[in-house]
């Protein structure tokens, strides 16, 4: 490609959310000579595009917890600036809990995250329907409430990230595949692009599905393996509005959250599928993912009794991708 530098300080191998977040973060933090690599024409055009965008800072771990609540501070730091937001909606989160052990990894939850100093609460049945009045909650042995939870639009956090590391030196290269490490006494060297090499002592591998390939070409062989993720959008319906948290049932594999005026709502496949990234070649396509109705209707099965309506409203479009 034209204008392809010949050296960087250090060169980011993909232009999704991932990538773009870390070009953002290196070039606020003061580090100069900043080049994200792209393959496809355009940035998040991958798996970040086909994400549901929840933001959740209730972990496990007070670390865990920790970087959820800096990440959810660097939203609040974006959707400030008038321009180029990411959609950031603090529109807070439900867990629901069906069953006593999952309160009780609820309470443990709670405990991390007071250590972590994220501020969430237990609260009834009755006030988890005021913040959702459509859902029933009469199966509900608890509800985690966290007020600064909230969701976006992965798009227009990746775009959101580009423009302000733009402002502060970061290039971006659209349509330049990485084609491998170069590697001289085990010390990275440079990045080989159909354009030629561009000199760098650092690389980040952030190529997603393709991750895999990148880490080979330097005799690494990274233990990940990209699981299909789909969720459906319903059509409009009354009472679907973008205000209302996101709700996570754990014990029902399912996620739900407005979508505008519509329901998006998807989930964790107990057997989901898989692909090995042995089984495509770098310069190639994942396989391609078809909507898996089977799939979506059993979630759509799971959710009907915590919000019956689920059964009335029409599917409008379908969204996958292959996360790693």
């Amino acid at each position: 490609m034209s204008g392809q530098p010949k050296t960087a300080n250090i060169v980011i191998i993909g232009g999704g959310a991932v990538g773009c977040g870390v070009a953002y973060s290196l070039a606020k933090a003061g580090v100069e000579d900043v080049l994200l690599l792209e393959k496809e024409p355009t940035l998040a055009a991958a798996t970040s595009g086909q994400a549901a965008g929840l933001v959740g800072q209730v972990r496990n771990s007070v670390e865990r917890t920790q970087l959820a609540m800096w990440s959810v501070q660097t939203f609040c730091e974006l959707q400030a600036v008038d321009t180029a937001n990411p959609g950031w909606r603090q529109v807070g989160s439900l867990r629901v809990a069906l069953n006593d052990k999952r309160v009780r990894e609820f309470e443990g939850m709670k405990a991390v995250a007071d250590e972590a100093g994220l501020e969430t609460e237990f609260i009834d049945n009755a006030a988890a329907n005021e913040h959702w009045p459509l859902m029933d909650f009469s199966a509900a042995k608890a509800v985690l409430w966290c007020a600064s939870d909230g969701y976006l639009q992965p798009s227009d956090l990746t775009m959101a990230y580009v423009a302000h590391a733009r402002k502060m030196g970061a290039q971006f290269l659209t349509s330049t595949p990485a084609r491998s490490i170069r590697l001289e006494g085990g010390r990275v060297t440079g990045v080989e692009t159909d354009a030629g090499v561009i000199e760098c002592k650092t690389v980040i591998n952030a190529a997603g599905a393709h991750a895999f390939h990148i880490a080979q070409s330097v005799g690494l062989e990274l233990p990940i393996v990209p699981v299909r993720h789909e969720f459906f959008v319903t059509v409009h319906a009354d009472g679907l509005v973008p205000d209302l948290p996101v709700v996570r049932i754990p014990d029902a594999s399912l996620y739900l959250r407005a979508e505008t005026n519509a329901l998006l709502c998807g989930g964790w496949e107990p057997e989901g599928l898989s692909t090995d990234p042995r089984g495509f070649a770098l310069t190639a396509e994942p396989p391609a993912i078809d909507p898996d109705y089977e799939v979506l209707g059993w979630f759509a099965e799971q959710l009907a009794p915590h919000l019956p309506k689920v059964n009335d409203l029409g599917l409008r479009s379908v969204f996958r991708g292959w996360p790693t």
